[in-house]
């Protein structure tokens, strides 16, 4: 330390402009106690960081699991429920459809829709069909000249 002080009044007492350098101020601590220091701080954030993120996912297990248990006692309320719909369901032996209502002429327009797209997608199945076998004919026939043009230019004869 008494070098680092004597070169500090060397520097200070010199008329020479002084170049802008740390110097180390004594009393107020050493730099290695700020780095220290510093160091012990750093850590001590990481470790209070590390032990709110480990306490926020502990607490998001919880919520999640008891998220599922509230979720599979509905499910189970829910299937208990249709077990006794079931049962008075059979007593009703006839349900009239309801053509007259909303719900009764939305199901009527799904089920044109249906019917329409059935119709199409028949049509155009045919429809592939026909281009199919009018492809197969073309290269049957293109196949059959081709034959007959070996054969006759084996023989020699020309038609």
């Amino acid at each position: 330390m008494n070098d680092i002080s004597q070169k500090a009044e060397i520097l200070l007492s010199s008329s020479k402009p002084v170049p802008k350098t740390y110097v180390p101020k004594l009393g107020k601590g050493d730099v290695k106690d700020k780095f220290e220091a510093m160091q012990r701080a750093r850590e001590e954030r990481n470790q209070r960081r590390s032990r709110d993120e480990k306490q926020r996912r502990k607490e998001q297990y919880i919520r999640e699991r008891e998220w599922n248990r509230r979720k599979q006692e509905i499910k189970e309320m829910l299937a208990s429920d249709d077990e006794e719909d079931v049962s008075s369901k059979v007593e009703k032996a006839y349900v009239p459809k309801l053509t007259g209502t909303v719900k009764g002429r939305f199901a009527e327009m799904e089920k044109q829709r249906q019917e329409e797209q059935r119709k199409r997608t028949e049509e155009e199945r045919k429809r592939r069909i026909e281009q199919d076998m009018l492809e197969k004919r073309k290269i049957q026939r293109e196949l059959a000249k081709r034959a007959e043009q070996k054969l006759a230019g084996r023989d020699g004869v020309h038609l």
